[in-house]
């Protein structure tokens, strides 16, 4: 097991992120000799933490009234119908305006997250990209849930729109993920990259468009949209990796009208996180939360002729 998993597990209100920081810092012994990040353990070890510094106040950012849409909330934890567009957090130049802003106006407590722009935040969501998203109330929620994500007990469905059609119509993509050499902001394929699966199953098809749904095994950085773009079905209006309007010109001339109408339902990516299965770090029941699909989606949907799409079961 890895060390900051196993402390995470026996320091309640610890965050992951706080550990890793510790073992970073020299804080953390293993065996009497200093630790180092991602080192694993086994049964007869011994650790340590020698101490813990002084921490500086935790400056977290201004609450703002922008609209909430929740879709389950107890005392522990809540869940929230992300729309498009909306940035989780601030970070890499984005300093208000985002989920977090929000989160904190709603005032219904939050936990430290992983770092002071982050409070209450286990996992992300893409900016365009909607769909449910958990927010932890505390730091012991916190650290449960993020022990699960990280053991990949947590289940995730998305719906997209893609360019193409997948061939098998179901299977899994396998491929290893890193940060682009070329274009830092982006992702690519890398035999030196993390390992990272995605499931996918193909629900319609139709003028050189398909529905899908994705069950990501991993949740790396733009997973589901590399491993679309790499397979040779690129998320429909995803311009960074090769969904854009261009695509639409490779559909054969006679499907090509209905493809760029169902294009024109979209102003970003056509993907939706769906569903979130996880059990609940309190009670530990199973828990499901859907999401609803956005207008966007539905008109796309509907015009499509397949009703049935809109039950994503």
């Amino acid at each position: 097991m890895r060390l900051d998993l196993f402390l995470s597990r026996r320091l309640d209100g610890v965050s992951r992120s706080q550990l890793q920081r510790l073992i970073g810092e020299g804080a953390v012994l293993l065996n009497g000799q200093t630790a180092v990040k991602k080192q694993r353990i086994t049964e007869g070890d011994v650790v340590a933490i020698h101490h813990v510094g002084v921490q500086s106040p935790l400056v977290r950012p201004a609450a703002q009234d922008i609209p909430l849409e929740i879709l389950y909330e107890d005392e522990f934890l809540l869940a929230v119908n992300k729309p498009a567009g909306l940035v989780v957090h601030p970070g890499n130049g984005v300093h208000d305006g985002t989920l977090v802003n929000a989160l904190l106006f709603y005032g219904r407590g939050l936990s430290d997250g992983f770092s002071k722009e982050r409070p209450g935040i286990v996992h992300r969501l893409d900016k365009e990209t909607s769909g449910v998203l958990l927010v932890a109330k505390n730091n012991r929620v916190h650290t449960r849930l993020a022990a699960d994500f990280a053991e990949r007990t947590v289940s995730k469905q998305y719906l997209g729109v893609c360019i193409g059609r997948p061939l098998p119509e179901r299977g899994t993509i396998e491929l290893p993920l890193d940060r682009s050499r070329r274009e830092p902001i982006k992702r690519a394929v890398s035999a030196q990259g993390k390992p990272a699966a995605t499931m996918y199953e193909t629900v319609v098809h139709r003028c050189g468009i398909s529905i899908l749904r994705f069950f990501p095994r991993t949740g790396r950085t733009h997973q589901i949209r590399v491993h679309c773009s790499s397979a040779g079905f690129p998320v429909l209006g995803d311009k960074l990796y090769g969904g854009g309007k261009e695509r639409i010109l490779r559909i054969d001339p006679v499907e090509r009208p209905f493809a760029y109408k169902i294009y024109k339902c979209f102003d970003r990516q056509a993907l939706h996180a769906y569903r979130i299965t996880f059990n609940h770090p309190q009670t530990g029941v199973q828990t499901a939360i859907t999401a609803p699909v956005p207008d966007d989606f539905r008109n796309a949907l509907l015009q499509l002729g397949d009703p049935k799409v809109l039950s994503c079961k």
